[in-house]
């Protein structure tokens, strides 16, 4: 079915629907109210005080030690997770690594993975890495196999830790059946060249799993820059190029829902991968083409990173709740909305300039479990979708006299709820080298 809207009639629906972050405001779930608001600060400090008392968790500080090292570390995280409910399924994702890199010798490094089943295959993340590394105390240098100094890293990991442990307490504990399937991962070997994460993602692709998105959440609960600029109230979430990517839908759909469920605390959306020359393990899994965005503090203090002094009284567990709020309301509605509509046909999207030749005529895959779509669009040079339309339970739609030259477009799957999917936009790969597809004519 197709549908016609004259020019008159989209510009006053455009002037209506008009928002800083997209075409119309979300709706608000009751329930998801209550699963952020259930994140608890003094729980974040009982973890993070535990993982700290380690002190160290060096992916090589394996032991037989209860109280040092790693090995108790992990153990710890798998046990507290497994006693949030008996709806998550907890268990290590180990992998045999050869010396390599700044790793010096063979080891079993093992992720802890928390899994919480949904209707569907499709899976959404959240993430932090447990491993901790310090510098050399006598000469102040990295010295990556050094695993017997202390790092207790308290907001260079453990704070995103912490919050992915909280983050999957909540949702676990909540009752709310989500469509898709959530994964809670502690990883390991970031420190030493994000290989846990590399290992899993790559498990990831060759298993063909489905992975709508991935929410890293790396050094996340500290409020006080290292210049003594204080900030309590944002976060930066990094996503990598280009500017329709798969990744920067994911963004823009975290500020659009965390303006609403957390009002007061801004999401900063940052148009990098990560910070300067840094990464994080979402990169890992953007090299393999899934969706991912690292969540970092907006004032950093790097004495507070690799360093024995990263301890707990540097975070600030009333801003690593918030922090933890907002990932809990983008990870619940993505996971309770439909998958995103497919509008792409043999690597082209469906998008032409309809009958008349001077329109944009859209067209998409119907997304199981969605009863209506929303059309959105923005000026091509412009980051932030503008205006928007619902256009009902139809798989095509016509926007007479707007150029498809001038502007970007994209659609989302409403489900019987109201939660939104995830914006899939119409842009080409540049590898595809084949002219748009013209539908409609």
């Amino acid at each position: 079915m197709k549908l016609q809207v004259p020019i008159v009639i989209m510009l006053l629906v455009a002037l209506l629907t008009t928002a800083p972050s997209s075409a119309q405001g979300p709706v608000i779930d009751p329930q998801i109210v209550e699963v952020v608001r259930n994140v608890s600060p003094e729980r974040l400090h009982e973890y993070l005080e535990a993982l700290t008392g380690f002190q160290t968790r060096h992916s090589l500080s394996l032991s037989d030690r209860t109280d040092w090292g790693i090995s108790p570390a992990r153990e710890y995280i798998l046990r507290t997770m497994q006693s949030f409910s008996d709806r998550l399924q907890v268990d290590f994702d180990c992998y045999q690594v050869e010396p390599q890199g700044r790793i010096a010798q063979e080891v079993e490094l093992c992720n802890v993975v928390a899994v919480l089943p949904g209707r569907s295959n499709r899976r959404v993340y959240v993430s932090g890495h447990y491993d901790t590394v310090a510098r050399r105390i006598d000469s102040g240098q990295f010295d990556w196999t050094r695993w017997d100094n202390p790092a207790p890293g308290a907001n260079d990991d453990g704070s995103g830790t912490v919050l992915t442990m909280e983050v999957a307490r909540v949702m676990a504990q909540s009752g709310l059946q989500f469509d898709a399937t959530l994964v809670f991962i502690g990883f390991v070997a970031e420190e030493e060249g994000l290989v846990g994460a590399s290992l899993h993602s790559a498990k990831a692709e060759r298993e063909g799993w489905v992975i709508d998105a991935v929410f890293n959440n790396d050094i996340v609960g500290n409020t006080e820059g290292g210049n003594g600029i204080a900030d309590g109230r944002t976060v930066r979430v990094f996503s990598e190029d280009p500017m329709d990517s798969p990744s920067r839908q994911l963004a823009r759909f975290i500020r659009r829902h965390a303006a609403v469920y957390m009002p007061g605390h801004e999401v900063r959306l940052i148009a990098r991968e990560d910070r300067f020359g840094r990464g994080g393990d979402h990169t890992a899994f953007n090299r393999r083409g899934f969706a991912g965005v690292r969540f970092t503090e907006s004032r950093e203090n790097y004495s507070r990173q690799h360093e024995p002094e990263d301890t707990l009284g540097g975070v600030d567990f009333e801003y690593l709740a918030k922090n933890a709020r907002v990932n809990a309301a983008g990870v619940a509605t993505i996971a309770l909305a439909p998958p995103a509509p497919n509008v792409m046909e043999e690597g082209n999207p469906r998008l032409g300039r309809g009958e008349s030749g001077y329109a944009a005529s859209m067209s998409w895959e119907t997304s199981r479990g969605a009863s209506s779509y929303r059309v959105v669009w923005r000026e091509a040079w412009t980051p932030e979708w503008q205006f928007g339309i619902d256009v009902g339970n139809v798989t095509a739609y016509v926007l007479e006299d707007i150029s498809i030259d001038d502007y970007v477009f994209g659609v989302m799957a409403i489900g019987p709820n109201g939660h939104e999917s995830l914006v899939s936009a119409y842009t080409r790969s540049p590898r595809v080298r084949s002219d748009i597809r013209e539908v409609g004519r």
